[in-house]
């Protein structure tokens, strides 16, 4: 055969091996390259094809002497050797191993088993349910708070951008009736003073704010002056007629007659030292 030195088989070759003539050394090599050769086995096909014609348009002869005795024979060799394969083949471990498989899918055992295991699944699946819902349940009520403070939230947000919403500052409420209050200017040695009074509540007809000098040496005091105040409490004294020399111990202010008097009356309304 000359096929390895070419790429396809030559012509009378496949003639050959389409009438079974070849050896079988050669029928293998070329049965394994007419399986990939697409060219061998197109050729091969209109070989066969007049192969049959030709024989189609011969008479029919006797079948040779004893050919009929070797086709048997083939047929028995061939049933022995599918009977000896089948036997090899019930014995081999793999066999019994996928038949015994077979059998066991095939019996009632399989089917209590798959059975079994799908209600298994199901009932852990329904208890991952229940159990899932409680959590949902138990965490609920919190669900619940956030989405309150959330809602309360966002109606703060919009309330406090609202154009509508007036906005009022607060701030402490002032004092309309300030404490009364004086100041005194003096100097013993030249018996200069000066008096200034605020916030001084108004005094009843007849009546006055009198000055007190109240001196260090504890004779009793000596009147300053009279005086009433305005109409914002505002008063003052300015330079009285009081002796040289006195050195004070403090200042006093009470009510007195209008006219003055020659000694203090309870009570004094401003005292300072």
């Amino acid at each position: 055969m000359s096929m390895p030195g070419s790429l396809h088989i030559p012509e009378d070759e496949l003639i050959q091996y389409a009438m079974g003539t070849l050896k079988d050394t050669a029928l293998g090599t070329m049965t394994a390259h007419i399986s990939m050769c697409n060219q061998c086995r197109a050729e091969l096909g209109r070989i066969q094809v007049d192969l049959a014609s030709f024989a189609a348009t011969q008479p029919l002869s006797d079948v040779p002497a004893g050919a009929r005795e070797r086709f048997l024979s083939k047929l028995n060799y061939d049933a022995a050797t599918e009977a000896r394969l089948i036997r090899a083949q019930n014995r081999s471990r793999v066999y019994i191993a996928t038949k015994s498989f077979q059998n066991w899918l095939e019996s009632p055992l399989p089917l209590k088993i798959l059975s079994g295991a799908l209600a298994a699944a199901v009932a852990f699946l329904a208890w991952d349910d229940a159990n899932h819902i409680h959590q949902i349940r138990q965490t609920q009520p919190e669900i619940n708070r956030l989405q309150r403070d959330t809602a309360e939230l966002a109606e703060l947000k919009n309330f406090l951008h609202g154009s509508n919403v007036q906005e009022i500052t607060l701030h402490p409420k002032p004092v309309l009736n300030k404490e009364p209050e004086g100041k005194a200017l003096y100097s013993a040695a030249s018996g200069r003073l000066v008096f200034t009074a605020s916030n001084l509540p108004s005094v009843p007809p007849g009546k006055a704010y009198e000055l007190w000098i109240l001196p260090a040496s504890g004779k009793p005091p000596i009147a300053a002056g009279t005086f009433t105040p305005d109409m914002q409490g505002n008063a003052a004294v300015v330079f009285p007629q009081i002796p040289p020399d006195v050195q004070a111990g403090g200042f006093g202010v009470t009510v007195e007659n209008a006219e003055g008097s020659a000694a203090p009356t309870s009570p004094i309304v401003l005292s300072g030292q």
